[in-house]
């Protein structure tokens, strides 16, 4: 059963939340601070989290941050605010899904059911074994060079969409939308980029090799492994 983790202030929504999203499959569990979801997280770690930007006593953006650095759980914002900078802000956090207040409770569930589908990375059963690098997407377990890589949801979406087109460009736009579900458009050209920083980074200090993504400047990116 999966385990959904909503952390929103307004205790109303919070609840009803929890009960419209608990089912068969799902056991959701509610917070109304930062605080509370750390000692819900510590109890047990959510397959999903729907993430307010504004809280009592945090910053939703900074708590996201804080999360998906130790595991890479697909995070869902739910927020009022709807500027283009919030949302790339979201995106840059570490978020797989942004939406905006009023919302409709079915495309809810939808993008819910789509992020426990596919948090994981790709392909629940698909791993990645070659020279230095081993890549388990099913457990979340990534090493280099033998030593554990931690990555973000949107980190590990990333890899395993460079890896299963190995040696293959893959474009800009077609990664975007592989990760955020939209267009380059809507959160940015340099928003890809970071991402990509940020994975060549984890991926190179646990290696004595070079960079194993590969720049195909004007087309993308191609993951070319510990190919010299």
């Amino acid at each position: 059963m999966k385990r959904i983790l909503i952390v929103e202030d307004d205790p109303v929504l919070c609840d009803g939340l929890c009960r419209t999203l608990a089912g068969d499959d799902w056991r959701t569990c509610g917070a109304k601070t930062v605080g509370e979801a750390r000692l819900r997280m510590a109890e047990s770690l959510p397959d999903c989290l729907i993430l307010d930007c504004n809280l009592p006593d945090g910053n939703g953006f900074d708590f996201c941050r804080e999360v998906v650095s130790r595991r890479p759980v697909p995070v869902l914002f739910l927020t009022v605010r709807d500027s283009e900078a919030d949302e790339v802000a979201a995106f840059q956090a570490g978020a797989y899904d942004y939406m905006k207040k009023p919302f409709s409770l079915m495309v809810l569930k939808e993008r819910v059911r789509r992020l426990l589908l596919t948090g994981s990375g790709g392909n629940p059963s698909a791993s990645y074994v070659s020279g230095r690098y081993e890549f388990h997407f099913d457990t979340l377990d990534f090493r280099a060079d033998g030593e554990p890589v931690i990555l973000s949801a949107s980190e590990a979406r990333l890899l395993s969409v460079l890896v299963k087109n190995a040696g293959r460009v893959v474009s800009r736009s077609s990664l975007v939308e592989a990760l955020w579900d939209c267009s380059s458009d809507a959160i940015g050209e340099n928003t890809l980029s970071v991402t990509v920083k940020r994975l060549r980074g984890k991926l190179a200090s646990g290696t004595s090799g070079g960079d194993p993504i590969r720049t195909v400047y004007g087309l993308g990116y191609v993951w070319k492994g510990d190919e010299s």
